[in-house]
């Protein structure tokens, strides 16, 4: 939708959206209130920042705020993320849409691209197009230029890599990230539902943030950023994710708590009005404690599994509850306006390119990016 609207109003441009509408998963990102981007777009939080910098360099955050404000939209910053006024991401699927329809942007809903065959530098763009009260029809489409910008397979999109790969393009296996993470259940039994703010570690990775408990595994932000950690490949099932429940202090720093609160109680009411009640017992038998044991000479084994709490990883959560996934075509592949290789005037952008940002815009940055450097490449082209 954004690509559409950066193109020339000489052009004769349409959208085939597979479902009944455009712009549901857009609906869903940021928890609905649409992350649009962040103005600490630094190019560490992507999986391919060497590749990510030129795009970002040339089309930014501020950029993004300009062109959307452009349209209508109001923005506000919480925490340098960039939201609409209005932090609901229906009025920024509002603006995108009343954008396109004062370009003259076609807009057909319903049409499942199946075939893309290029012929003479002509595109032929063919498919089933779906009703709901009769049979489904076929249909096919000459173009110009072709934009692959059918996201991913996350949420309930569906990966479309193929329609590219039989030009000869190669493709990473899409894998889920931005999801809960999946571990060895009996360590957080009973956690159903509790919430903490604690650091996360995967090997060298380490960050700070909302941990959600789940009877399968961890979520939350800071565990959605780690978990790119496996869809990336930097690490694997099996690996320890360790979890600090006091990120705020180092481990001698606990202990000098613990130690100064111990007054010869029990092991119980030395962390009593310290963790939840429920995380107070894993920790405790992380420690192989029993809350009426005494403390003292229990300290540093309870500092140590405050401060690393460890769960064996079983592997990523279903991609249904992932916000991006990673993998995709090779970028490689692409010249700088994103214009493939390997056929002239068919261009791949957003997801459907081997690169994935962290939670809190960056992946919403890279569609805006991504589809104005395609844009201006059809653009110049086009001329």
């Amino acid at each position: 939708m954004f690509a559409a609207t950066q193109l020339p109003p000489t052009l004769k441009v349409a959208v085939l959206e597979s479902n009944d509408r455009v712009g549901k998963k857009l609906l869903a990102t940021g928890n609905g209130k649409c992350n649009l981007t962040n103005l600490d777009m630094n190019i560490v939080h992507y999986n391919k920042p060497n590749i990510v910098e030129d795009y970002l360099d040339r089309f930014d955050a501020h950029d993004t705020i300009a062109a959307f404000e452009r349209m209508g939209l109001i923005t506000k910053v919480i925490d340098k993320r960039v939201y609409p006024y209005s932090e609901c991401a229906s009025t920024v699927l509002d603006v995108l849409r009343r954008s396109m329809g004062r370009c003259g942007v076609h807009v057909l809903t319903g049409h499942f691209v199946n075939f893309i065959e290029n012929f003479n530098d002509t595109f032929s763009v063919s498919g089933v197009l779906k009703h709901d009260d009769r049979p489904n029809e076929a249909f096919k489409y000459k173009c110009d230029y072709v934009v692959l910008a059918t996201g991913s397979p996350a949420t309930f999109g569906r990966d479309s890599g193929s329609l590219f790969t039989a030009f000869g393009h190669t493709e990473r296996e899409m894998l889920p990230s931005l999801v809960p993470i999946r571990t060895d259940r009996e360590p957080i039994k009973g956690l159903q539902g509790v919430r903490v703010k604690a650091g996360v570690r995967i090997g060298y990775r380490y960050e700070v943030g909302e941990v959600l408990f789940k009877d399968f595994g961890v979520s939350g932000i800071a565990v959605f950023n780690m978990s790119a950690e496996l869809a990336r490949g930097r690490a694997k099932v099996g690996d320890v994710m360790s979890i600090d429940f006091m990120p705020e202090y180092s481990k001698a720093e606990v202990e000098d708590i613990l130690r100064r609160r111990d007054n010869g109680c029990s092991v119980g009411e030395l962390l009593m009005g310290t963790f939840h009640s429920k995380v107070q017992e894993r920790i405790i038998a992380a420690a192989n404690c029993s809350p009426d044991d005494r403390a003292t000479g229990r300290i540093g084994a309870l500092s140590s599994a405050i401060k690393s709490f460890k769960l064996t990883i079983e592997g990523l959560g279903d991609p249904s509850l992932a916000q991006v996934m990673s993998g995709g075509l090779n970028p490689r592949e692409f010249d700088d306006g994103l214009m493939s290789l390997k056929a002239k005037n068919a261009y791949a952008i957003g997801e459907a390119l081997d690169i994935d940002g962290d939670c809190g815009g960056y992946n919403l940055q890279w569609a805006w990016s991504s589809a104005k450097a395609a844009a201006t490449s059809i653009a110049k082209n086009a001329v």
